[in-house]
This record gives structure tokens, sequence and C-alpha cells, in this order.
């Protein structure tokens, strides 16, 4: 069930996010009075189509992508530049379709005519389309409808003139049809990091410290602790503290995490208003993200516990249940040494574990500069470890923090991608190969859904963010690369040569494409 939901999930937020930032290009063009002949969803073969006034509204077999067809965006040849005879569709002096296949016999029934010289694109814009065509009783002139159509067995392509494509429009409006697509990511992005904060609340620390939704795997229930309960006094050899509140909770957590004076917390409770007899005796969990590995609260000593196949930990050799004797040839007498030893190790540098006696695991976590451009759904750092009880405070409603947090997730998201991209080729930790592609993003989704709606919309912010970002990138066949060639024409005060301009966007979609393969294998090999 929850494979099925995070497929409903990827589809929901990546068909959003393709529809908003198309939409983005679709808007902006429609406002510059640019004709758009064609907006899909997904790519391949049309399943379903719509025309509505002079836009094909189509849904295409594979989800992944979609487009919107802006008259001259890219270079278009002259269908009738080899033409001597065409048929065309008149009516009381104007022609209204243009059928290119005159020896197809579906159309046989359609006037031909000899072609002589014509004008449909009118750069000059002078307002004047018109074909010169001869019947056998010489050449005459005949004006043709500015939403004529090209017409094939197959498809039917309305004229663009000049008037009506991106070249004749402005600096402005062709700047504002390009960034359009990823403005409405960022955007959308505002849009479902608020909605994740007003759903999703923000936690008060300023109150009793109550709880509630314990997992039944976290130390805290292990313990002995249960939702309802008051947790009132925390302490751990010499280090205790009264709790009042999660605020105070919270400053405990943090000192223990420096000081680790025990592996185990007692904790005073109460439980339906009287605090009870027994203590709660917690095991912290340790969790190194640097390597994905977790302790296992419910044994004693360094015991490994649940860990995931695709960790670096699991990668180098550790397992679930294995146990930790040494850390680089010291003996370990509790979590605290593992977490020590990584905590610190900001350089990545390789940590040698004895496990199970004699079995030598050489694991090399992330570095600092690595862990740094990581981000959770929270929108907070992801630490090289840390240490928890599997608490947590209530969250409530407040809508003022729900708008700085919108503004704070975009932001964070922006510049973990600009990180990201930065370590990509600034790192020899990570690489190309570290790339997740639909397969990779199918994967993730699937995880982030099992942990809730908010969690879904976090990462459609996250996801859409990412989108407008690498489209804005200085690549052709992106937004970002026909930003490039508007600066080179305000520049130079000239434009790119088309038929150059469209080579460059055709190559480099099909290294992009040719790097989503690779992507999608490499994410299906690893998985």
């Amino acid at each position: 069930m929850d494979i099925v939901i995070g497929i409903i999930a990827f589809i929901f937020a990546i068909g959003l996010i393709i529809l908003v930032h198309e939409g983005g290009h679709f808007f902006f063009a429609r406002r510059a009075n640019i004709l758009c002949r064609e907006f899909a969803f997904g790519m391949g073969p049309i399943l379903l189509k719509k025309k509505k006034g002079e836009t094909l509204y189509t849904l295409r077999a594979f989800p992944i992508g979609g487009f919107c067809a802006i008259a001259g965006e890219e270079y278009e040849d002259d269908p009738l530049s080899n033409k001597d005879t065409i048929r065309l569709e008149i009516k009381k002096g104007v022609i209204y379709k243009i059928y290119l296949d005159t020896e197809c016999e579906v159309f046989s029934d359609i006037p031909e005519y000899k072609l002589i010289n014509y004008d449909l694109y009118d750069e000059a814009q002078t307002g004047r389309l018109y074909m010169t065509i001869d019947d056998g009783n010489g050449p005459r002139e005949v004006r043709v409808d500015s939403q004529a159509l090209f017409v094939t067995e197959k498809m039917e392509l309305q004229i663009a003139p000049y008037n009506r494509t991106l070249g004749s429009k402005t600096k402005r409006a062709r700047a504002m049809v390009m960034f359009g697509g990823p403005l409405m990511n960022f955007i959308l992005a505002l849009v479902v990091f608020l909605l994740a904060g007003l759903i999703g609340g923000f936690a008060n620390y300023n109150k009793a410290a109550y709880l509630s939704e314990l997992s039944p795997e976290s130390p805290a229930y292990i313990g002995g602790l249960r939702n309802g309960d008051r947790i009132i006094h925390m302490q751990s050899g010499l280090l205790e503290k009264d709790i009042d509140k999660w605020e105070d909770l919270s400053s405990f957590m943090d000192q223990y995490t420096l000081e680790y004076p025990t592996s185990n917390i007692i904790i005073t409770y109460e439980r339906d208003g009287k605090v009870s007899s027994v203590q709660a005796v917690v095991r912290p969990q340790v969790y190194i993200y640097s390597i994905g590995l977790v302790s296992d609260s419910t044994q004693d000593g360094v015991v490994v516990g649940k860990i995931d196949e695709k960790s670096k930990a699991y990668q180098f050799g550790l397992r679930q249940n294995d146990v930790i004797n040494k850390v680089d040839g010291k003996e370990v007498t509790s979590w605290k040494d593992v977490y020590n030893a990584f905590i610190n190790n900001e350089e990545g540098k390789v940590v040698t574990l004895t496990v199970n006696d004699n079995k030598e695991v050489k694991v090399k976590p992330y570095s600092k500069k690595i862990m740094n451009v990581q981000m959770s759904l929270s929108g907070e750092e992801i630490p090289m470890a840390k240490v928890a009880l599997g608490v947590a405070p209530p969250h409530e409603f407040n809508i003022l923090k729900s708008f700085v947090y919108s503004g704070k997730m975009t932001l964070s998201s922006a510049t973990m991608v600009i990180n990201t991209i930065g370590v990509l080729f600034t790192s020899d930790e990570v690489g190309v190969k570290d790339l997740s592609g639909p397969v990779g993003i199918l994967t993730l989704t699937i995880d982030v859904a099992k942990i809730g709606f908010v969690s879904i919309l976090s990462w459609i912010g996250l996801l859409s963010v990412n989108i407008g970002l690498l489209n804005l990138l200085p690549i052709p066949a992106l937004d970002g690369g026909r930003l490039v060639f508007l600066g080179y024409e305000a520049i130079t005060r000239k434009k790119p040569n088309p038929k150059v301009e469209t080579a460059l966007i055709g190559i480099t979609m099909i290294l992009l494409i040719a790097l989503m393969i690779y992507v999608t294998f490499n994410d299906i090999i690893s998985g």
C-alpha cells in the first residue's frame, strides 16, 4: 500500500511541477500575443487531445516532462519552399487551409493551384499575408488568413506570422517567456511550503513536556514512556535537570550530547496526573548521518540497528546486529566513542571499525562540506551525527510563522541546489553517479509519502525549486540557455544565427537525454 501511495504522490508531484512550469511559459507567451500551438503534459505519443482556441492541449504517453510549443522559439523550416503546386481551401477570397500533401487521395477534391509566390511571414509587419497562385486563368494574388492552417494527412499546423512569433517581441517580453517557467516553479514552492507550515504547525517549546504520537520503535517508548506522560526530571550520571517545559528537555539533551555521561537517561514522569513510582530508563538512539548508521536502542552495548542498504555503512560492510568493539584500534565502551569519532570527522577521513571481535570495516564518511549541502524536509541542515529520544514538542498553528517558513524554505532549497551543483564540480566525494533520475526520485517519493502529507508538500517544494534552478543553467536546451542567447543579443545588438541556435539546442538536448538515461540506468542498478 505504501508503494501505491508513493507512486500516486510521485505522479501528482511531477505532474504539478511540470504543469506549473510549462504554464508559466504559456501564460507569458499568451500575454505577449505569441502563438502557442500546443500545450503538452508528458512526452511521446499523444493519448488524449483537445483543441481550444489556437492551442492544442495534449496528454502524452510518458508522464515525465512536457512542453509548450511556442512559435518562433526554434528555427522552423518553410514547408512551402519546394512546392510548385498546392491545394487550397479558399472562402470569400481568403485562404484558410493550405494542403501540403497534394498527392494524397484524401485531399483529391480540394482545388489544386500552381504556386508562384507567397509571404506567410510578413517580417515587415505590413499586415499583408498573401499567395500568388494560378488556376489556369492567369496569376492572381489571394489574401491568407492570419490563422490559416497547414494541413497534412496526419496533422494540422497553424501558420505563424512574424508578429505572432517569439522573435518579434521586445527583449523584456521574450525574457519573461523564458523565465516564466522557473518563476512559476519558485511561486509553487512558496505556496506548498506555506501550506506545509499552515497544516504542520510549529513546535512550541514553552509548553509542559507532555508526550504524544510516540512511535513504538522510539527509545522513549521502548524505555517505558507512553502518550500522555509528562516528563518532569531527567538524569544521566551527574547531569540532571528538572523539566518544566520542552525547552528544558531540549537543553538537557544538548548538554547530554556534549558530555554523554552514561548510555542511559533516567526519566521521572507523571502519568494520569501522578508521579510514577517507576522511573523510565531510556537508552537514546545515536544517528551517524555521515555514513547512515543508527544504534539499536533495545540492546546493551554498541549494537548496530536497522541499516539502509543504500547507506555508506551498509556498502562498506556493516550489518544490523553487528557489535562494534573498536574505533580506529581503540576499545569502545559506549556509543559515545562511536559518536565522537564521526561528529568531529569534518574532513571525511576513513574510520576503521572492528566489529564482532575480529572483523575490520573501513568506512569513509561524507565530509562536513558535503553534509552542509543537505537539508531535511523540515528545512534543517542534516548534522554529522545526532543523539535522540524519539520525542517531540507539540506543533501549533501559526500563520505568521507559516509565511516566514515559506520564504525560508524556498531560499534554503535554492541555496542547497546551488551548493550541490558546486560540490559536484569541486569535490571528489560525489559525482554524476550520485545524481537521481526519475527512478531515484520515485524511490525517494515513496519514502517521503510514508511520513505524511506535510512531508509530501515539502518534497514538492524542494523538487520545484530544483526544477526551477536547473532550468536556469546556461545550457542552450534549457531556459537559462535561451536567456544567454537573449543576453548576447542585448550586448551585440544582433540576433544569434537561428540555425546555429537551433543546432546548439538540439545537441545539448541530446546530451541531456543521454545524461538522463545514464542516471536512470544507475538508479535501477543501485536500487
